[in-house]
C-alpha cells in the first residue's frame, strides 16, 4: 500500500511540476522534494527520469481511452457491420478534446533533439492508446471479428498520428479557434480517406 503510495505521489509530482514549467525541466531531487520521497525511491519505482515522464504521458494518455470509453458507452452497440462501428468510432473521436491532449504531449515531449514536427514520439504514444480501445471496441461488438476491429482501430490512431504530427507542423500546437479549425479539417480528411479507401472508382 506504501509502495503504491509513493508511486502515485512521484507521478503527481512529476505532473504538477510540468505544468508548472510547461516541459518536464526538472531534476531527479527536485522531484523528490516536490513527492516527498528519497532519490532513492523514485529510482526504486522507475528506471529513469525519462521513465517517470513518459508514464506521465501515459497516464494522461489513458485520461483519453477513458474519455473514448464513456462517448461510446452513450450510443447504442453498433448493428453488426464495420460501417456502424467506423461511424461509432470517428463519432467518438470528435467527441473528445484531442488538440489539448496533443498540444500537452508535444510540450512534454519536446525537449532537446526532438523535432516537434516528427510523429514518432506522438505516435508512440498513440501506439500505447491503440492497444486499450481495440480491446475496449472488441468486447462492445463481439459480433464483428477482432481482427477487423483491430485493423479499423490501427487506422484510425495512427492516422491521428499523423493528423497531429501535421497540425503541429501548421499550428504550433496552438489551442486557439483558428488552430482548432486546422485540426478538424485534417480530422474530417483522414475520415473521409479511411472511409472511402484506396480502390478505383467503379
Amino acid at each position: 500500500m506504501l509502495k503504491a503510495r509513493h508511486r502515485q505521489a512521484i507521478l503527481d509530482a512529476a505532473d504538477s511540476l510540468i505544468r508548472e514549467r510547461g516541459k518536464p525541466r526538472f531534476s531527479v531531487d527536485e522531484l523528490a522534494r516536490r513527492a516527498d520521497v528519497s532519490r532513492r525511491t523514485v529510482f526504486n519505482h522507475f528506471s529513469s527520469l525519462d521513465d517517470v515522464i513518459m508514464t506521465s504521458c501515459t497516464r494522461v494518455l489513458s485520461g483519453v481511452v477513458d474519455d473514448f470509453r464513456a462517448a461510446t458507452s452513450a450510443t447504442a452497440v453498433a448493428d453488426g457491420s464495420t460501417a456502424a462501428l467506423f461511424a461509432d468510432i470517428t463519432a467518438a473521436v470528435r467527441h473528445i478534446d484531442l488538440p489539448t491532449v496533443v498540444a500537452y504531449l508535444c510540450g512534454v515531449l519536446s525537449g532537446d533533439g526532438y523535432d516537434a514536427r516528427s510523429q514518432h514520439p506522438l505516435g508512440d504514444v498513440f501506439t500505447r492508446a491503440t492497444d486499450q480501445i481495440t480491446i475496449e471496441i472488441a468486447d462492445r461488438n463481439s459480433e464483428i471479428d477482432e481482427f477487423e476491429v483491430a485493423v479499423l482501430v490501427s487506422s484510425l490512431m495512427n492516422g491521428i498520428s499523423v493528423v497531429s504530427a501535421r497540425w503541429i507542423e501548421r499550428t504550433g500546437a496552438s489551442l486557439d479557434a483558428p488552430s482548432r479549425a486546422v485540426w478538424d479539417e485534417l480530422l474530417d480528411r483522414l475520415i473521409a480517406t479511411i472511409r472511402v479507401g484506396y480502390s478505383a472508382p467503379t
